[in-house]
């Protein structure tokens, strides 16, 4: 006795039996040659499976059911079998058991060239006006059709499986040697592309039988090579989907049959621009992928042959992967996406922020999805437009001051036209023209030191407009002789530049203070303001401590103050975010000083109140507390909800405070969480002061710190 009795004709029914067998459920299944039973075989099923080999009617199609006596049976069969999903919904009915049929999601080709039509007939019909190979890929059944008309018959190469029955079925229908490629799917795109060059098709003809059956290989091979593609519809029918199959079963045979669904994100470094300018690992990537995301001018290439989605930032991308996690219960459970990045993946291509992006999605979505749910991120790297610069200009770039204008605010070109007086060779990632304009006015106006300074833009590097600007000082660089370069025209063209400044006589940079690279940074480095305290430093360095950081990580400073904490950990930490939160205006100002002050460029501030604002920021993996103004607890619950493995330490300076605190260790107050290991200690720290010519000590105001790790309160 089985309990389910599965007709599986497809990669879909071939999928299905396997997570069926997982489970250990007891499965009769039904396929109609020898060759579909190898295919199965080659799966693993286990042995609660029972396969039956051959062709039934429908009177042995309902003696086999009785004779398993399942619970229910599925229809997987191919969607052009309409007869023998006829027969198998008439035999179930007549054994008097329930039937589910499996529908096969088809869409149609986004290529050019394509031709959509009801049935063989009128592609018959088509094809005699037409000259030139035809690579029929629509199976034996209807290659007499086909091979019955004089004007095809010659011009047909079928492509059919490896078996007796299918080389028995051309040799009828007069197909013979040459014409017949014998071979097993599925087929990928290069396979495709290769048949198509090496028979010369002309016009490929293929069902319209979804992704499972190679249909977008097909249509990807012949867009890229020209072949005209006919289509023959998908006939409508009644059913549901894998996944709707896969919750009946379940909820029929009380048992969880969701499956774990994967996605691979590839983040892949385009290079300059040009295609050939490419890594054949990228390329592998992008060939690989069946969703893209990018820039449109990235995407461009790719039109008709992938699914594309216009979008390149954390927050653009995570909605529509959630959209492709939806749709893999129907598809192949394994998503493969590439997201393409202008230059080098890592450098100024947005890949570290898209990192901490999926990263915290994926703990979100392992914690939400315990076990049906796994992801991997790589990153591929790519030529830059910084190497392709250096290479133009015949110039090392290895200790060049390498900066980028793109997006930037005031600050960063501060900091560029501080730096580049002390470089011998600066090279910036532009904005587009106004900021070449800009720095080509700023070496203009060095006055006597004007001579030092070459200034080269390099305009749309890869393309075919490539054009090298320049304005030499007295002493160009090395390989600009060799180089087809022009003097800057009045009007600069629009479009992508990178610069490079050559500097003759590089200045001696100046000691401006004392580097550290440790915690503990004096309070005296920070800008304060009166009624605005400040986090001693001992304090600070305990309470990091108690964090336990591990990069790369986002980090909350709630109620940040004087903004010391996020400035302390963004001079520490190179792979992280910190976001200092607070609600005051003149507070914020502050921090933002003291982040310019600091040079802690990984901090960002956000204005705003908590609870309410954390919601609207990445999902943190540390927290820590140094303000709550009465509102420790739901500040608590929310960084819960948004990151319920967040790792959180709390500061109280006040009584008030400590007794909250005391109150949630103790579980006094109603919470979705419980502290995980919480520690509770408190620092009396003393400093000495000089008192004449004697030193003594003073108390600072004792500080409580608490440190727990947010986990799940046990089911009662």
């Amino acid at each position: 006795m089985s309990r389910v009795f599965l007709f599986a004709g497809t990669s879909e029914g071939r999928r299905l039996a396997r997570r069926l067998g997982a489970a250990g459920i007891t499965v009769t299944i039904s396929v109609a040659t020898e060759y579909g039973a190898e295919l199965l075989s080659d799966s693993g099923l286990g042995e609660s499976v029972t396969v039956l080999r051959g062709r039934m009617s429908r009177d042995e199609m309902e003696h086999a059911i009785r004779e398993a006596a399942p619970e229910i049976v599925v229809d997987a069969t191919h969607p052009y079998a309409l007869a023998v999903s006829e027969n198998i919904r008439n035999a179930a009915e007549a054994a008097s058991v329930s039937c589910l049929r499996l529908l096969r999601k088809t869409k149609d080709s986004p290529s050019q060239k394509v031709f959509l039509f009801q049935n063989y007939g009128e592609v018959i019909q088509a094809l005699r006006h037409t000259a030139g190979n035809i690579l029929l890929t629509t199976g034996v059944n209807s290659l007499a059709e086909f091979a019955a008309e004089p004007e095809l018959k010659d011009r047909l190469f079928v492509r059919v499986l490896p078996g007796s029955e299918s080389i028995t079925a051309c040799e009828e229908a007069g197909i013979h040697g040459r014409q017949i490629i014998a071979m097993q799917g599925p087929f990928s795109r290069e396979m495709n592309r290769a048949t198509i060059h090496d028979f010369e098709i002309r016009h490929l003809v293929t069902k319209q039988s979804g992704r499972p059956g190679g249909f977008e290989e097909k249509v990807f091979a012949a867009q890229e090579t020209g072949a005209a593609l006919y289509i023959v519809g998908a006939p409508e029918e009644e059913g549901i989907s894998y996944a709707e199959v896969l919750d009946r079963l379940g909820e029929l045979l009380s048992v969880d049959l969701r499956e774990t669904i994967t996605i691979s994100v590839s983040l892949v470094g385009v290079g300059p621009g040009e295609e050939a300018f490419l890594t054949e690992e990228a390329r592998k990537a992008i060939r690989e992928a069946d969703v893209l995301f990018g820039a449109e001018r990235h995407l461009a290439p790719y039109q008709g042959m992938k699914q594309l989605f216009p979008n390149y930032k954390g927050d653009e991308i995570l909605p529509r992967l959630e959209q492709l996690l939806r749709e893999a219960r129907d598809k192949d459970p394994h998503v493969r996406a590439a997201v393409l990045l202008s230059g080098d993946s890592g450098f100024y291509s947005g890949s570290s922020g898209l990192i901490f992006y999926l990263t915290n999605w994926r703990r979100r979505m392992q914690l939400s999805e315990t076990g049906r749910f796994a992801m991997q991120i790589r990153t591929i790297p790519g030529v830059s437009a910084i190497q392709l610069m250096a290479a133009r200009l015949q110039e090392p770039w290895e200790k060049a001051y390498i900066d980028s204008l793109h997006g930037t605010d005031e600050d960063a070109w501060e900091r560029v036209l501080h730096r580049i007086p002390k470089e011998k060779r600066t090279i910036l990632l532009t904005s587009g023209a106004k900021d070449v304009r800009r720095l080509l006015k700023w070496v203009r106006g060095q006055g006597s030191h004007r001579s030092r300074y070459s200034l080269y833009a390099g305009y749309r590097l890869s393309y075919p407009e490539e054009q090298i600007y320049q304005e030499p000082g007295e002493i160009p660089g090395r390989g600009t002789e060799d180089l087809s370069a022009k003097s800057f025209p009045d009007i600069l063209p629009e479009g992508l530049y990178t610069v490079m400044i050559h500097n003759s006589e590089p200045e001696e940079e100046e000691e401006d203070g004392v580097r550290q690279d440790t915690l503990g940074i004096s309070n005296e480095l920070f800008v304060r303001e009166e009624g605005i305290p400040i986090t001693k430093e001992e304090i600070r360095t305990v309470a990091i401590s108690k964090l336990r950081i591990t990069e790369p990580a986002v980090i909350f400073d709630i109620g940040s103050g004087s903004g010391s904490f996020a400035c302390e950990l963004g001079r520490i930490l190179g792979n992280s975010r910190i976001f200092a939160i607070e609600k005051s205006k003149r507070r914020v100002e502050l921090i933002e000083r003291n982040v310019r002050q600091l040079k802690a460029s990984s901090v960002s501030v956000v204005h705003g109140e908590a609870p309410d604002v954390l919601g609207k920021l990445v999902a943190p993996t540390h927290a820590v507390i140094g303000g709550s103004d009465g509102q420790l607890l739901p500040i608590l619950q929310e960084l819960y909800r948004i990151s319920p493995g967040c790792r959180v330490v709390i500061l109280a300076a006040t009584l008030e405070t400590k007794a909250e605190i005391a109150a949630i260790l103790t579980n006094q107050v109603p919470m979705d969480f419980e502290p995980g290991d919480p520690e509770y200690i408190e620092l009396n720290l003393s400093r000495s002061r000089m008192l004449g010519k004697y030193r003594s000590l003073r108390a600072e105001n004792p500080v409580a710190i608490c440190a727990f790790t947010f986990r799940r309160k046990p089911v009662a």
